[in-house]
């Protein structure tokens, strides 16, 4: 273009970061772009030679270039903003590219088999969308699309997290400026261009500063020199766990997809009935009131009052109401010692409040926990109709999250109480349908294909497969009898729920005592922990023995682990399985046995010795010497594994539950991002998420019974792909708003019809 070279704005620290030895560039060559495109070699990282940016005049980048785009600021997250300008860096050269001539850049790199690296897929991907549909570049469109599904799209955010999950479990994703800092010594000042992009677009180049384009420039820069370092790692830590990189490093690709394609049902938004969402608002603003008296019975003055109202609720407003910290705390810690538990105390040294944390596994104890934690559900599900005043939201989505699920915010429409008629303010655009579509009993399809593939075989894999509901085998199996009679029991429906409750619990880890209250406020279902644990034996031993094999592991040599010990000694220092379980609780702080039997302090010595005895591990020396047995301390994780999904995403270090729940539900959240895409390439409108239920909205003249079936297919098919044999299955149904008892509805000739709660 005629307008010179400029350097680019680069600390000192960014050059020198090849000092060190693991990081030098390729001893045999610097300059040839076979060298260049060996990613993550043990060679070294590669560097950028050159410290200047060049205006982009058609040169050929390497195998794999970063691309960061400015664009004008907008305040409406749910539109896509106007180009400004683009940089791309490929380790040796480093462009910035006017906006006429992205489609070139696209169709010459992504069509040719190069591989794109970002930092914030679903925000880059969808402005160059908007760009070349635009600029009516379609064969350009196209490409980018294919590079897309061919994989070939890569995000150093996610990657980042994705790496940070296998080595820690940490899953938050740092911003490039973070991630500069922590992996590079990179300091990214904030600069005065980055807000002020709109003022570029259809400018001439020639009068602008060299600021407009060294701060792309350096970002460019710095996020391929990030993948590098951050894709290196990835492929250490799969190399060394022997995992699948099929989807790419730590399934990277499937994050990527899911990226792009929440970033969409983001921008679609939901449409909401305001005048419903108002009722339904009051009406829980009364139950409150109703919750807020009752524990004012139970314990009084736990609520501030006002001189109007009684109380500080005003049931005409979301204003809430004040409640004294100093006696809950006191009401808790009274329970809490009554019932011999060890709370875990906050930062500053108090008790902990948090009902999602701790107290709603204990809420069957007392009717006060029970009914403060009703009272937490009930203000938090208040602080999502706060969001529903506007005809239109547009929830946030996180591609990513530790478990391998997605997250949603503002409102989180993702964690709604079960029962709630919340869902039933959503509704269509206008001139459209919505259909919901959801796995059937995904985590049991997953969990059995799972256990097929270690251990060669899965009774619940066999029961699926010859088209048996899993949950009515497993009561027909609780009741003594074939599926036969129990179809003929009045109360089958009751003891299928019961079954369900068991059939997820179960394998997700649970105790007798957890699987109460989770079958309980999960399922309306009542049993005792003596019931708890005749059908955990059940199940484990005679209905799916394979779930003996899942759920056991082998803490003498996690623990051995841990502590830099040998196994054997381990297991000649503590025999008895059992005493495994005596440490964890000690290590947590723990006095007494769960059912609330003191501990001697002959029995806590001896566990404070033998660990003192086996430990080689110097960064545990001082916390096992003080007895640390603090919220912070690295006891805690002393019989925490790593574990893995068989698409290759892995979680470093979790607890027992964790490391059971991971494999099945992360599995099952992998198919649905697959499905995810493929939807969206299809074209449907998906306008929100919930980890196994997609909600689509169709028009009022399409064909729904045809599109349902595709959808069903979609789903189907993608979800296939990582489950081998076992069968997957979907339930959908249309309607006029979000009903979540909604049932498909056929007409007299076997058409889809919407779904009427009057059953019209």
């Amino acid at each position: 273009m005629g307008l010179g070279t400029f350097r680019i704005r680069s600390p000192a620290p960014v050059y020198n970061v090849y000092n060190q030895p693991e990081n030098r560039p390729c001893r045999q060559c610097r300059q040839c772009r076979q060298c260049r495109q060996q990613i993550g070699q043990k060679m070294g990282t590669p560097r950028i030679t050159s410290q200047e940016w060049k205006h982009w005049e058609g040169e050929q980048l390497g195998e794999y270039f970063s691309l960061d785009c400015e664009t004008e600021v907008i305040a409406d997250s749910s539109q896509i903003p106007r180009l400004a300008m683009v940089a791309v860096s490929d380790g040796q050269l480093t462009c910035i590219l006017h906006p006429q001539q992205v489609a070139q850049f696209v169709e010459q790199h992504l069509g040719t088999g190069r591989q794109m690296v970002c930092h914030h897929i679903g925000f880059d991907f969808w402005v160059l969308h908007r760009h070349l549909r635009n600029s009516q570049a379609d064969r350009a469109l196209r490409t980018l699309w294919t590079a897309a599904d061919q994989q070939r799209l890569h995000d150093t955010m996610l990657l980042a997290c994705l790496v940070s999950i296998a080595t820690s479990d940490d899953d938050q994703q740092p911003s490039l400026a973070e991630l500069a800092r922590q992996m590079l010594g990179i300091g990214l000042d904030k600069d005065t261009y980055r807000l002020r992009y709109a003022e570029t677009i259809g400018a001439d180049w020639n009068t602008l500063e060299p600021g407009w384009f060294e701060y792309p420039a350096t970002d460019a820069a710095i996020t391929y020199r990030l993948f590098c370092k951050l894709y290196q790692q990835a492929r250490d830590i799969t190399q060394a766990a022997g995992v699948s990189t099929q989807y790419g490093m730590l399934t990277e690709s499937i994050q990527v997809l899911a990226a792009i394609c929440l970033a969409n049902t983001h921008r679609l938004g939901l449409h909401i009935d305001t005048h419903r969402a108002e009722q339904l608002r009051l009406d829980l603003e009364q139950q409150i009131q109703q919750t807020i008296e009752l524990l004012e019975v139970m314990e009084p003055n736990l609520f501030g009052r006002d001189t109007v109202q009684g109380y500080l609720f005003d049931l005409g407003s979301s204003s809430k109401v004040t409640m004294n910290q100093r006696r809950l705390t006191s009401r808790l810690d009274s329970i809490a010692k009554q019932h011999q538990l060890l709370a875990p105390s906050t930062e500053t040294g108090k008790l902990t409040t948090s009902v999602n944390e701790y107290w709603k596994e204990h809420r069957l104890l007392d009717p006060f926990i029970d009914t403060y934690c009703k009272y937490r559900e009930q203000t938090k599900l208040l602080t999502f109709f706060d969001a529903l005043k506007q005809s239109r939201i547009h929830p946030r989505y996180r591609a990513l999250v530790r478990t391998g699920r997605t997250s949603a915010s503002s409102p989180n429409i993702q964690q709604l109480p079960t029962g709630s008629k919340v869902r039933e303010v959503i509704v269509p655009a206008p001139g459209h349908l919505l259909l919901s579509i959801d796995y059937s009993a995904i985590e049991l399809r997953t969990l059995a294909a799972v256990c097929r593939q270690r251990y060669g075989f899965s009774k619940l894999a066999d029961v699926i497969q010859q088209g048996i509901d899993p949950h009515s085998y497993t009561a027909a199996m609780f009741a003594g009898m074939d599926l036969e009679q129990f179809g003929q029991l009045p109360n089958k429906k009751q003891l299928r729920q019961q079954a369900k409750a068991v059939n997820f619990g179960l394998p997700a880890g649970l105790g007798a005592a957890s699987l109460v209250t989770y079958a309980r406020f999960g399922y309306g279902v009542t049993m005792t922990i003596e019931q708890a644990t005749e059908f955990r034996a059940k199940l484990t031993n005679t209905i799916y023995p394979e779930l003996a094999l899942y759920l056991s592991e082998d803490p003498a040599q996690i623990l051995a682990t841990a502590l830099h010990a040998d196994g054997i000694t381990v297991r000649a220092t503590l025999r008895k399985p059992w005493q495994y379980g005596l440490l964890k609780r000690i290590t947590d702080g723990h006095s007494a046995k769960a059912d609330g039997t003191p501990y001697t302090a002959e029995t806590i010595d001896s566990i404070w010795n033998q660990l003192q005895q086996l430990n080689s591990n110097p960064s545990l020396a001082s916390a096992i010497a003080q007895r640390d047995t603090t919220e912070t301390s690295p006891l805690r994780r002393l019989l925490n594994t790593p574990v893995a999904t068989t698409t290759g995403r892995i979680r470093g270090g979790v607890s027992f539950t964790a490391a059971r729940n991971t494999p099945f539900q992360g599995l099952a959240a992998d198919g649905a991002k697959l499905a995810m895409w493929q939807l969206l390439l299809a074209g449907y409108r998906v306008v929100a998420f919930v980890h196994d239920e997609f909600l689509i909205e169709l028009p009022v003249d399409a064909d729904h019974t045809r599109e349902a079936e595709r959808i069903n297919t979609i789903c189907c098919s993608s979800m296939q792909r990582l489950v081998g044999s076992i069968p997957i299955a979907c339930e959908y149904s249309l309607a006029d708003r979000w009903y979540k008892q909604a049932t498909s509805v056929r007409d007299s000739e076997g058409k889809l019809i919407a779904w009427n709660p009057d059953g019209r």
